[in-house]
């Protein structure tokens, strides 16, 4: 079920997104004001550059999660596999999943690893941590940063984008996965005709 507060995150993202997207100017200028180019770590320990390594020129999903969460975090994760499997062999290839914890103190990345082979997940899906203060950039340059230090107050946001052509937009995790993976496929389908 779409909340008002849903409809007012994909608001809020969808116009932060394409405010960025309006700014023009080169990638990198776009990673300095816009998305974040803050080191994170993958749940296999690589060290890497959240825009310029994991965004840059690809199509990209990114959600919110952490690993104690009960509720709404494996529901997501579950729906997210779904979306994986129709993904196929694009995953890694055309498309990256990215899913950043909320809790970084606790989500190392032996415990994202453990929590990624939970659920399955295949290369191309990155489960990274960082420092609390770049977690908190990424999540307000994306429109996803609620008042409220209860993490458990986390929207239920999927974020989805091709950096290419700086086309982004929102939907809930909880979407079907088909239309999920109908809307990256229009995504992706711009990026090559580019």
């Amino acid at each position: 079920m779409i909340t008002k507060r849903t409809d007012a995150w994909v608001a809020v993202a969808s116009l932060m997104l394409a405010a960025a997207a309006a700014t023009g100017g080169t990638h990198a200028a776009l990673a300095n004001t816009y998305l974040p180019n803050v080191v994170v770590q993958t749940q296999d320990g690589a060290r890497v550059r959240f825009y310029e390594d994991l965004i840059r020129d690809k199509v990209v999903l990114i959600n919110f999660m952490f690993t104690s969460c009960t509720n709404q975090c494996p529901r997501t994760t579950a729906n997210l596999v779904k979306v994986e499997e129709q993904l196929g062999d694009r995953l890694g290839r055309d498309v990256r999943m990215i899913s950043v914890t909320l809790d970084p103190a606790t989500d190392t990345p032996a415990v994202l690893r453990d929590y990624a082979r939970r659920y399955g997940t295949k290369p191309g899906w990155y489960f990274v941590t960082g420092r609390q203060k770049d977690i908190d950039a990424i999540r307000q340059r994306l429109g996803m940063r609620e008042d409220t230090n209860d993490l458990m107050q986390h929207t239920g946001m999927l974020v989805y984008g091709n950096d290419a052509t700086r086309q982004w937009a929102a939907t809930p995790a909880f979407a079907q996965p088909r239309a999920i993976v109908r809307s990256v496929m229009l995504l992706m389908h711009r990026r090559m005709e580019k």
